[in-house]
């Protein structure tokens, strides 16, 4: 009996002295500086200006001269900046040919599709002409779009050459590679003198989707001049 009661005493001794150490441990623990954290530089914070560039504020203007001194061109001048492409041309990108010719026939693939096809091809045309066509091939492209055709008198005597006179749209399916816009003159003669079509691709007209211009003349020599498409 003696010897448990030593025993007892001695595993009791034991536990208090763990205890009193592991204490000791924890209040050692708590009582340490937590360490700053660090911030590696150029990682923003979400108090900071989060533009996706480290040295802007706000996005860079890359149609800026970098060694101009002149002030940025502002966003909604854009579509005049001289450092964008003039939209005072042929129209490409999509487009895979574009000619003006005085009618336009249609050719059956085999796919069972239809290619339209322009029928004399000419840039310059009598006053009698009833209209005037102009045929377009267009590159491959994944969703159906519009393109817009805006006629406007650039040289004729007695009208305003900033006031479009005709406008004609045509809309093209995916299966489409092909099509035309057809111009009427105003009072059912065309009057001599150049004229000029913008060319828009999308469903409105704006200086973003303009894709360039193409020109022609009503002349009074009644032979115009035939091209090949």
């Amino acid at each position: 009996m003696n010897n448990l009661t030593q025993l007892f005493s001695f595993l009791i001794g034991r536990l208090t002295a763990f205890a009193s150490i592991l204490i000791l441990a924890t209040a050692t623990i708590c009582g340490a500086e937590q360490p700053q954290s660090s911030n590696p530089a150029g990682i923003f914070q979400p108090h900071e200006t989060q533009h996706g560039f480290a040295e802007f504020d706000s996005p860079p203007d890359f149609f800026e001269d970098s060694s101009s001194t002149t002030a940025a061109t502002p966003y909604d001048e854009y579509s005049d900046s001289p450092n964008l492409p003039s939209s005072d041309h042929k129209p490409g990108g999509l487009f895979a040919s574009l000619v003006f010719a005085e009618s336009v026939e249609e050719d059956r693939t085999i796919r069972r599709g239809h290619i339209l096809v322009p029928v004399n091809a000419t840039n310059i045309f009598p006053p009698s002409a009833k209209s005037v066509h102009l045929v377009f091939a267009v590159h491959e492209h994944l969703a159906p779009f519009q393109v817009i055709g805006r006629l406007f008198p650039e040289t004729v005597p007695d009208a305003d050459a900033n006031q479009w006179i005709d406008e004609d749209i045509a809309d093209l399916a995916l299966e489409d590679e092909s099509g035309y816009l057809k111009f009427f003159a105003p009072k059912g003669t065309w009057q001599p003198g150049r004229y000029r079509v913008d060319v828009y691709v999308g469903y409105m007209v704006n200086t973003i989707n303009k894709m360039g211009t193409m020109r022609f003349s009503i002349e009074q020599d009644s032979t115009p001049t035939v091209l090949k498409p």
